[in-house]
């Protein structure tokens, strides 16, 4: 690595500018996921500051999953951790476009049906009103990230079967061919075992964390649009979470 020189007047303190640093390489990709990550010695002498210094900062890193120790063997660089909550109505495929990567779908089913009581009271639909039901698993730069169930009123979007929904983005149809405007959501989140049916789509062992996250669309008028369950891997995806004062 170059050697970067930083400021020891400045008020932020150096194992902050260190770690700042240091991040940016992983984000960069100039520390690569699965890479061993550099010693408390080598970074000390790269930066010319002392091990406490280095050893505050790869701390902080640690903290954030940037990095994982293993007994015995040492420090290397995590993989690459997505937010699930992304705080906007945008869809899978403009989300890992947006982040530089591939994004594509498997799709595992497709089906216009009778609407299940869960579909229907989430949706608020009569006992007779059918549902788009959608799985798809999806990918990102091929590799397995989040697998997808999704039910859509029938009555907004009739003749969705007939799309090819692993070429399509399922957003930019609803938008564009049925005019269904997303509005707002509310969204659920829980940590839970994989099965194993969603293990092996996903690549990962039966038992495995993930994170499931329920969402609620509706439109501007709160009409139930879309109700959707997406389970993703824990060892690819976190959750974060804003706040502030309320001042009361």
């Amino acid at each position: 690595m170059s050697r970067t020189i930083f400021r020891r007047e400045d008020t932020v303190p150096l194992h902050v500018q260190i770690s700042e640093a240091l991040r940016r390489r992983i984000q960069s990709g100039k520390l690569k996921s699965g890479e061993n990550f550099p010693s408390e010695r080598e970074l000390a002498d790269l930066y010319g500051v002392s091990r406490m210094t280095v050893r505050q900062a790869v701390h902080r890193l640690r903290e954030e999953g940037l990095i994982y120790y293993e007994r015995g063997v040492g420090t290397f660089v995590s993989n690459r951790k997505f937010d699930v909550h992304t705080r906007n109505l945008g869809g899978f495929s403009e989300e890992m476009a947006s982040l530089g990567l591939k994004p594509s779908s498997r799709l595992i089913k497709l089906e216009c049906v009778a609407a299940t009581e869960p579909a229907r009271r989430e949706l608020d639909l009569k006992p007779d009103e059918k549902v788009n039901h959608l799985e798809r698993l999806r990918l990102a730069d091929d590799e397995p990230m989040a697998y997808e169930e999704t039910y859509l009123p029938e009555k907004f979007c009739p003749g969705l079967i007939e799309w090819d929904l692993e070429e399509n983005s399922l957003y930019n149809v609803l938008v564009e061919s049925y005019g269904v405007q997303m509005h707002h959501a509310s969204e659920s989140l829980e940590a839970v075992a994989a099965s194993k049916f969603i293990a092996g789509q996903l690549g990962i062992k039966a038992g495995s964390p993930v994170l499931v996250v329920e969402r609620l669309v509706f439109s501007e008028a709160n009409q139930p649009l879309e109700w959707a369950r997406t389970t993703y891997r824990a060892d690819r995806y976190r959750a974060t979470f804003y706040l502030s004062k309320s001042g009361r």
